[in-house]
């Protein structure tokens, strides 16, 4: 088996180099990518270069998270159809999938694992499928050809326009992409479908959703008494200072949800483009397999640190709860170094 990848990876290897020496490869002026999601069409009103000058914009990472839920009622549907108490195929796989991170759930917090469990695992499987669609090939550069329009200016500024043009190196495209049938030539591709996960809009609103649900929880397990968490007043300057702190975390937490999320994906796209555009036949490998555990990972990340957040705010103020008791710890004490467990 190892001698066959060998002689695979060399002989895509050679094909590569030949095809890169024949100048089938991409210039800068095919290397194209947005850092936000591009409207598509404007309903109920008109497009006007990148923006909608009127009526609600329906931008490609819409579409794309309108196809991935639509994929995750699919899976629900036809994981469910026939269950069978040995499960075979598609629903051996997904009982595995729902099962594991279920079994992780409850090693974080098994009091409140039923209720913290539905919103974790609908992020983790939304956030997955977005994050693994976006690496399937040729999807980002199948689109619209949105030709760019210079707006009406003044002699000066065209003048200004002109020289600052002039001053610019011409960057021609690659003659064999060139010429192939559908070829953008006159401004860049619009990409009907963009991950969503690379799309900050998307990123937000789980995020505002994740840290909404952990605020609900905190108040719904502790009541008022969880705003002692924030006002501390009884412990003096010192705990009222770690009070402030711990406010402002709380919303911190929504960047840090949103940026971790956007920043990691968006910059898997750039890497596996740069590397495209430098060698475009076995270079981006490596780091295409680098990003299918990233696109895991930090779908992983982002579920569990909502789900472990989710327990720390139903524990009281000095984990003790109304009564005074010291409150169960979110995580096995046994399995921590120095809390008892055997080593």
């Amino acid at each position: 088996m190892r001698n066959r990848i060998l002689i695979i990876l060399g002989v895509s290897l050679v094909i590569g180099i030949a095809l890169y020496a024949a100048g089938i490869k991409m210039t800068r002026a095919d290397l194209a990518i947005s850092a936000a999601a591009e409207p598509i069409v404007c309903l109920g009103g008109q497009l006007e270069g990148e923006h909608c000058a009127s009526g609600f914009p329906i931008t490609n990472s819409l579409i794309e998270t309108v196809i991935i839920d639509l994929l995750l009622l699919a899976t629900i549907f036809f994981g469910a159809r026939n269950m069978q108490l040995i499960p075979r195929g598609f629903q051996n796989v997904i009982e595995f999938v729902i099962e594991s991170f279920y079994n992780f759930s409850q090693s974080v917090d098994r009091k409140n694992v039923a209720k913290f469990f539905p919103l974790c695992a609908s992020i983790f499987l939304f956030v997955l499928y977005s994050n693994y669609f976006a690496l399937v090939p040729v999807i980002s550069t199948i689109g619209v050809c949105r030709v760019e329009h210079a707006a009406p200016q003044s002699k000066t500024a065209e003048n200004t326009t002109a020289a600052a043009e002039a001053g610019k190196e011409h960057v021609a495209p690659s003659e064999v992409f060139a010429s192939l049938p559908g070829y953008c030539a006159d401004g860049h591709v619009v990409p009907f479908l963009r991950a969503p996960s690379a799309d900050l809009n998307v990123t937000l609103a789980w995020a505002l959703v994740a840290v909404f649900t952990i605020e609900l929880f905190g108040f719904q397990a502790l009541g008022l008494s969880y705003l002692t968490k924030f006002f501390n007043f009884k412990e003096g300057a010192m705990g009222a200072f770690v009070g402030i702190l711990e406010l402002i975390s709380e919303f911190v937490r929504i960047i840090a949800f949103a940026f971790r999320l956007f920043g990691n994906i968006f910059a898997g796209e750039v890497v596996l483009g740069v590397m495209a555009f430098l060698f475009a036949y076995l270079l981006p490998l490596p780091f295409y397999g680098l990003e299918i555990f990233v696109a895991f990972m930090q779908a992983f990340i982002f579920s569990v640190l909502t789900l472990v957040f989710m327990s720390l705010a139903t524990l009281a103020h000095g984990g003790h709860d109304e009564h005074g008791h010291p409150e169960t710890m979110p995580f096995e004490a046994a399995d921590l170094p120095g809390h008892g467990g055997s080593h």
